[in-house]
């Protein structure tokens, strides 16, 4: 996702070995072992009078061994009146369950059914604190949008609300004739419930698997358009009807994005693509086939900051949403994946010159976010407030640290590894430890510090270097010294040789710097009149030049 607060072109272009398996991760207390969840059907009812909703969830789910009590996240009824109450909750033969309601969880006692789908259906009602945002578009119109990320479905939806239990799910919506409701997933159908205030019962269905934090309902007054479809996938464009003809331009070039990642990925996993105009919290949303903007984005003209976001959105529909991070601390297999291919594809598009700009800024996020947070590391299973995991580590850092395994790699191989990832983990669930054995075993290259200096080390390598030419060995003497204050880097540096009239003399090969200070002899028959560190961009560090 992308967050309002920044500019999108600047946010995104804007966006391992057992020693890792055994750190800390606080995380983990959000998850219930064991057990499984296979399906959910929904049915939400939704008024004009009240912020209230009324609830009905059927979960089918599997445990794993003999245990009688389960629990769903839900969150309760507070002082504030906001919160949900359960009612009832019933087995799958219509019998009553003992069930508590307490710490924000559902407890069900159930008989034992060891490896046996068991099924449950769980009656509440309430006004959410968060996750379902009913609100007021910028046209005054009301509107009601899911805002599941990373863990607010629980507001106003019993689920186990951790991206690790990825579940098929429906909706049934039960809403004003007046508002057209988006949901994941195939339509099922529209039902009109005629009387005093006429309503519409709106069915949505979700075949693939999907973790809570995409599973959505949006409802409000829509004009839509069909963009076309890609390999059988539809494309669609959802938007508030005065802002329609200016926001179909702007979500058009989703059809050309989505054929992209198609082309260089893997097949989309989803029954349809839709764009959609929305009053929430963040920038841009990946929720599962039915991606949610925020409602200010509209230009209505071909704008790079709008396709950049597009892109950065439906790259999260490969990488988030079906090949999914087994745990929030593992978020940049996520955001820094959009990221980047939200890069590549402009790349594609524009040119390499726009992801170098790119780059650039993503480069000026990071160093930026170091000054401020210079321990912190992308992989980070300490992190108390999930919400504080939504920063430049995890996207630019992230984005870069793929965009550095790509030139380590070479291009053929590193996209043979994507996609080998993506196919092995598609709809499923993944660590930064299974990146990397499928990259060692593509690439047949150790790979570990690689990984562990990018992933699990604080701040970036910051270089001072100078050079000065020797005529009697003929030969250009490069020094170079890392000052960062996070220990050192294994760097792999490239250096272009010109002389006054801008013309390369020559450029070295890949050079490395494997500790603190270094010294490079470089054959050069004359004195160059300019040298210049990383000329293709491929690095991610902070370069000085001595005497410059």
């Amino acid at each position: 996702m992308s967050k309002k607060s920044l500019k999108l072109l600047g946010f995104f272009l804007l966006l391992t070995s057992v020693v890792y398996a055994q750190l800390p991760d606080r995380l983990s207390r959000y998850t219930q072992p064991g057990v499984d969840v296979l399906n959910y059907a929904f049915s939400l009812t939704l008024s004009d009078s009240t912020n209230q909703i009324q609830g009905e969830t059927t979960i089918r789910f599997t445990r794993n061994d003999d245990r009688q009590t389960v629990w769903f996240d839900l969150i309760g009824n507070k002082a504030d009146s906001v919160g949900m109450r359960v009612r009832e909750v019933r087995l799958a033969d219509g019998k009553t369950a003992p069930f508590s309601h307490r710490n924000d969880r559902v407890f069900i006692n159930l008989p034992p059914a060891p490896n046996q789908p068991t099924e449950v259906t769980i009656r509440y009602a309430g006004t959410p604190a968060r996750g379902l945002i009913i609100s007021r578009n910028k046209f005054g119109d009301r509107t009601f949008f899911g805002d599941n990320w990373p863990n607010n479905a629980r507001n106003y939806l019993p689920v186990v609300d951790h991206p690790s239990d990825k579940a098929t799910c429906s909706f049934t919506v039960n809403a004003p004739a007046t508002y057209r409701v988006i949901a994941n997933g195939k339509l099922l159908g529209e039902t009109a419930q005629p009387g005093k205030t006429p309503r519409k019962v709106t069915r949505w269905q979700e075949s693939t698997p999907i973790p809570t934090k995409v599973m959505v309902i949006g409802a409000a007054k829509f004009a839509v358009e069909d963009v076309g479809s890609v390999g059988g996938v539809q494309v669609q464009s959802w938007l508030y009807p005065n802002d329609s003809q200016k926001g179909f331009i702007d979500y058009r070039p989703a059809k050309n994005i989505l054929q992209f990642f198609i082309d260089k990925i893997g097949p989309y996993s989803y029954e349809k693509l839709a764009n959609v105009q929305s009053t929430t919290n963040f920038g841009g949303m990946e929720n599962a086939s039915c991606i949610f903007y925020d409602e200010k984005i509209i230009v209505g003209r071909k704008d790079s900051d709008v396709e950049a976001l597009l892109a950065h959105e439906i790259a999260h529909q490969w990488f988030g949403n079906s090949a999914t991070e087994a745990d929030w601390s593992q978020l940049w297999l996520s955001e820094g994946f959009a990221t980047y291919f939200s890069a590549l594809y402009l790349e594609q598009a524009y040119g390499r010159d726009t992801l170098n700009a790119v780059l650039n800024q993503n480069k000026s996020q990071i160093v930026r976010y170091t000054d401020l947070k210079p321990n912190s590391i992308i992989i980070d299973s300490t992190t108390a407030n999930l919400m504080d995991l939504l920063n430049p580590n995890e996207y630019q850092k992230g984005g870069w640290v793929l965009h550095m395994l790509r030139h380590e790699l070479g291009d053929d191989t590193f996209w043979k590894g994507i996609r080998a990832y993506y196919e092995k983990f598609r709809n499923a669930n993944a660590r930064t430890s299974d990146l990397q054995a499928i990259m060692e075993s593509v690439s047949g290259k150790k790979l570990g510090q690689f990984f562990q200096q990018w992933l699990y080390q604080p701040g970036f390598p910051d270089l001072v270097w100078g050079s000065n030419y020797d005529a009697t060995k003929k030969a250009l003497i490069i020094d170079v010294r890392q000052i960062q204050r996070s220990g050192s880097y294994v760097l792999p540096l490239v250096f272009s040789i010109r002389d006054a009239s801008g013309r390369e003399l020559t450029r070295t090969g890949k050079l490395s710097l494997n500790g603190q200070s270094q010294t490079f002899t470089v054959p050069v028959a004359t004195k160059p009149a300019v040298v210049a560190i990383d000329p293709d961009n491929t690095v991610l560090m902070r370069a000085t030049q001595m005497g410059k």
